[in-house]
């Protein structure tokens, strides 16, 4: 029979290796990566709301309509007064060719037909103030207004977060923040998803204040999230070996 045997200095040496391996979990917080109140640049009535709390949007998409029957009636008939400006602006410049008309006449004209447009695209600008749409692609976690309801000037109507990039933040010990930097790379650990495996976190910020109560830093890591599995309000941890 053959039998290995381990010098004591080796294991210890080898114990303590797995110590510092080990190292210290500092624990942490998952957060939107945006998290946006969206409001109304205008007073009225809500006509529709056009998404559900937990629906996905994409930036651009329309939320909530507003009443706009007198906004849509403005701009229909600014684009008729626009229809005849620009007739007469084109007819006045046809006769100054020809030398029936004066470029007196062929200016006012012109002028006119401008003001038509900026007043057309001015009430265009008031219909448009009437729907609001998603700034940023996120989840609905709010809808504050229902159909009927007022809305005064700057209220929220919706909520919605960002969360296909997370980030996690920590509070570190000045010792933990010596070798990092903005854009470095730390290994996070979600403890409430056993089976993810640790995710590669992109230092985007790195607060020069410490914390005068507790003698910490924080810092803010951002996550990729594409399948939507971290949550904000998760708890998470990243790790550091020990001095």
């Amino acid at each position: 029979m053959i039998r290995f045997c381990i010098p004591y200095m080796t294991l210890t040496g080898w114990l303590l290796t797995v110590a510092v391996v080990v190292g210290e979990t500092v624990p942490g917080l998952i957060v939107p990566l945006h998290e946006v109140k969206v409001g109304t640049p205008v007073e009225g009535l809500v006509k529709e709301v056009l998404v559900q709390e937990g629906e996905t949007v994409e930036a651009g998409t329309a939320l909530v309509r507003l009443v706009d029957d007198l906004e849509q009636l403005d701009v229909e008939r600014a684009e008729k007064v626009l229809e005849k400006a620009k007739f007469d602006h084109e007819a006045a410049q046809k006769l100054l060719k020809e030398n029936i008309s004066t470029r007196e006449e062929a200016l006012r004209k012109s002028i006119e037909h401008d003001l038509a447009r900026i007043q057309r695209d001015a009430a265009a600008a008031r219909l448009k103030h009437k729907t609001l749409r998603a700034p940023i692609q996120g989840i609905v976690v709010s809808r504050d207004k229902e159909p009927g309801e007022a809305v005064l000037l700057h209220e929220t109507l919706v909520q919605i977060v960002h969360i296909r990039q997370v980030q996690a933040q920590f509070y570190l010990e000045p010792g933990q923040m010596l070798n990092l930097k903005v854009g470095g790379k730390l290994s996070v650990r979600v403890p409430s998803l056993p089976d993810l495996l640790p995710i590669m976190g992109e230092i985007v910020f790195m607060d020069p204040r410490m914390d005068a109560e507790s003698g910490l830093y924080r810092v803010k890591l951002r996550l990729d999230n594409p399948d939507l599995r971290l949550k904000a309000g998760m708890r998470a941890e990243v790790e550091f070996a020990k001095p």
